[in-house]
């Protein structure tokens, strides 16, 4: 299936879902979960947006497990601009037991003999989805039972996601492996079983989910293979000079197709800024849909491939805009600041649990 949707297709997605059942069911493979998170993260539709036009259609208590689901993205985003580079790295709590810092061959090639990931890998390498559950259990196979760094395997599941988000892909890997929280999420057979149409009976997960973390790695999970995945750039044209046009500038986290409307004259263009892609790559399936989703939804959006600083005719723009983006601090432009679901809950905490208390903190005071 094409994950390209028009606004409005992706504004009837929002207001179809049921989030008492979302609640409900969101932990299964196959129960209501929304499909959203590519819109959401290529900037397409913001966090506030999807709250308010549930709240039109439905109660606060029915959508207050969605809503806080929609928290997490927005609680690893002020991570991110709090910590910067620190994301990358063991946040808080390094750990000294990894094996190798390189893939898990069985894991990457869909060969653990465990259904549900295998069948999860086969799905994500089609389509670029994977169910946020499958995310959990794969992580922690690979960082609490093979013993592999979450980065280069953070890495690996970024390069194949159409939601790839920085700060949501590897600081949830984190989590799983805890070194930005003090303590690892276990998996075994048992759960997946529980979560899924598929109930496996023999498995290298079948044992006690308490103890994982005493086992030895299985021999189908000590092979490994280093990343080698580059991003591969098309060919395409040169963007004609910006001199003396007024400019919106957009970056592949910042789709937003509301942002600066108005505007029938302004020269909107992409930059996939070989910075991020050559150091995060990703494949071909996931640029493409980066592509195609921005000029779906903004039609005269032109693609610049390389640096924002190389656009001809910049220093001669009458104006530049741009949303605030970690990717894109450092560009001489004027900048506008993205929706936010509790904007004035800001800086540092150290688990979404200190973050969600001071959200109910300041919501109940109100």
């Amino acid at each position: 299936m094409s994950y390209v949707r028009s606004y409005q297709e992706i504004l009837a997605c929002i207001d179809s879902i049921d989030p008492a059942e979302y609640a409900q069911t969101r932990n299964h493979l196959s129960g209501a979960v929304t499909r959203l998170s590519p819109y959401i993260t290529r900037g397409v539709i913001t966090l506030p947006l999807i709250r308010d036009r549930l709240l039109v259609n439905h109660s606060a208590e029915d959508c207050a497990k969605l809503i806080q689901e929609l928290a997490w993205r927005e609680y690893f985003q002020n991570v991110w601009w709090e910590k910067n580079d620190a994301i990358f790295s063991d946040l808080r709590f390094p750990r000294a037991d990894w094996h190798h810092q390189d893939l898990v061959s069985a894991i990457v090639n869909a060969h653990t003999g465990i259904t549900v990931i295998d069948e999860a890998v086969k799905e994500l390498y089609e389509t670029g989805y994977m169910h946020n559950h499958a995310r959990m259990w794969l992580a922690s196979i690979a960082c609490n039972l093979s013993y592999a760094h979450w980065h280069t395997m953070g890495k690996w599941l970024y390069f194949h996601l159409l939601d790839g988000d920085l700060a949501a892909n590897f600081l949830s890997w984190q989590w799983v492996a805890g070194t930005s929280v003090n303590k690892r999420y276990t998996v075994n057979q048992e759960l997946i079983n529980a979560c899924s149409d598929i109930q496996q009976a023999d498995s290298i997960l079948n044992f006690p989910r308490e103890t994982m973390l005493e086992l030895p790695t299985p021999e189908v999970l000590t092979s490994t293979e280093p990343f080698t995945h580059d991003t591969l750039y098309p060919d395409s044209e040169e963007v004609l000079s910006v001199s003396g046009a007024e400019v919106c500038i957009y970056t592949p986290w910042t789709l937003n197709p509301k942002w600066q409307s108005e505007q029938d004259d302004t020269r909107r263009i992409l930059v996939i800024d070989p910075v991020w892609f050559d150091a995060y790559p990703v494949s071909e399936l996931v640029l493409d849909f980066i592509v195609r989703q921005g000029q779906v939804v903004i039609p005269t959006l032109e693609v610049h491939y390389g640096r924002y600083e190389e656009i001809a005719g910049l220093d001669d723009a009458y104006s530049v805009r741009t949303i605030a983006h970690q990717t894109n601090t450092q560009w001489q432009v004027e900048f506008a600041s993205n929706d936010t679901l509790f904007p004035t809950v800001t800086g540092y905490y150290q688990s979404f649990f200190k973050y969600w208390q001071a959200v109910q903190d300041l919501t109940s005071s109100k």
